[in-house]
């Protein structure tokens, strides 16, 4: 068959069949946006191994979707109505962390999707579930952890974000499942601990008034907001104003759940990621990070050779690490240590420990906190 009666049909049956709905997610099949509705994009002599695409690749998205669009002519020769304002990604993958290693086609289905679908609605409000702006996928984090979950594993990204966000693990933010925490004072209305959170929420674009999405940033990591992650920063609002948008920044240094927020990141200069893996812990409460494979530099097990954490109980915990120095064997909080951080109970060689207390190691296991037999070991 020829390309021209086979183009011939492809309009013909496109005309007999309903349009693809319109989306929240997309202003192509929007008669107020597109005057022109398939040929701005297709052409009966398009880019070979193409879908009759006028041009092949993301430049093609990026002629429109850039300050290029602004132009009242280009526009009449593209179809759109002079209305109409696509948004500008092409400076925002120009900024210092743009999205990486994938195409507009990877996260965008160019033809829409249902706007409304499981009771995932667009537009959103904080603390609900985001749907997906591809169809194949429900939810937002379902499309991100398709690259940044046990399949995308590499090109750049190491971890394994799926495996931090699973909700079997002690701790982890509610992005697949609402949190297992039911005592979280820290947070903002109108959170609570039965609310989820989504991708977006915390990697989008650094510009309020500019489009939505993981597209570009000036701030690490493809952050919307700051989270200051370098140690020996003086604590701010706006320094950590990623944090503070769910959390209280007043509750967060005030509370007596952890008395100690304050003398960390406000006397020591140690931001929050030192000690909270921001995804979730594998094998600790209240996200904290001492031995997950993301561990930062400085950070190495006490001097009895037990890197981790553990909770014992409301407003009570056992950090033991070694941090730039500072041995923690342990240094804990609430009932059971004193206002230095030490043990109440000491053993028979100096060293304190709580009776019956567990502590998680390196490698997964629970076993008995370290005690002495012997002075002379």
């Amino acid at each position: 068959m020829s390309r021209l009666p086979l183009v011939a049909f492809v309009v013909v049956f496109a005309g007999a069949v309903a349009p693809c709905p319109v989306s929240a997610f997309s202003g192509h099949q929007d008669p107020a946006k597109m005057v022109s509705r398939c040929t701005p994009c297709h052409s009966s002599h398009g880019v070979s191994n193409t879908p009759m695409l006028r041009e092949a690749g993301d430049e093609f998205c990026l002629g429109c979707h850039s300050t290029r669009s602004a132009d009242p002519q280009r526009k009449r020769s593209l179809g759109m109505s002079t209305s109409a304002h696509p948004a500008d990604i092409e400076s925002e993958l120009r900024k210092p962390y743009p999205h990486r290693w994938a195409s507009c086609q990877d996260c965008h289905s160019v033809h829409g999707v249902q706007s409304v679908r499981r009771g995932l609605v667009e537009p959103f409000t904080m603390g609900q579930v985001k749907a997906s702006p591809k169809r194949g996928f429900d939810t937002e984090a379902d499309l991100c952890l398709s690259c940044h979950g046990t399949r995308g594993v590499g090109g750049g990204d190491p971890h394994d974000l799926r495996a931090l966000l699973d909700p079997r693990n002690p701790s982890y933010h509610p992005v697949l499942a609402t949190g297992p925490a039911r005592n979280v004072p820290s947070l903002r209305s109108p959170l609570s601990t039965d609310s989820r959170v989504n991708c977006t929420d915390c990697h989008t674009n650094d510009d309020p008034a500019g489009p939505r999405g993981p597209h570009g940033s000036r701030q690490d990591g493809g952050l919307g907001t700051a989270m200051n992650q370098q140690e020996g920063q003086p604590e701010s609002e706006t320094a950590y104003a990623l944090c503070y948008a769910c959390h209280d920044r007043q509750v967060v240094l005030e509370q007596d759940a952890f008395p100690l927020h304050s003398e960390h990141v406000v006397d020591n200069r140690i931001p929050c990621n030192f000690c909270h893996e921001p995804h979730g812990a594998t094998s600790a409460l209240a996200l904290i990070r001492f031995n997950e494979p993301t561990v930062l530099q400085g950070v190495t097990a006490s001097s009895s050779g037990v890197l981790g954490y553990e909770s014992l109980g409301t407003g009570s915990g056992a950090c033991f690490l070694t941090c730039h120095g500072v041995d923690h064997d342990p240094l804990g909080y609430g009932a059971g240590f004193d206002s230095k951080g030490l043990p109440l109970v000491p053993d028979m060689w100096g060293r304190g420990v709580l009776p019956g207390a567990t502590q998680r190691i390196p490698n997964g296991r629970v076993a008995p906190l370290p005690r002495k037999t012997d002075p002379q070991k």
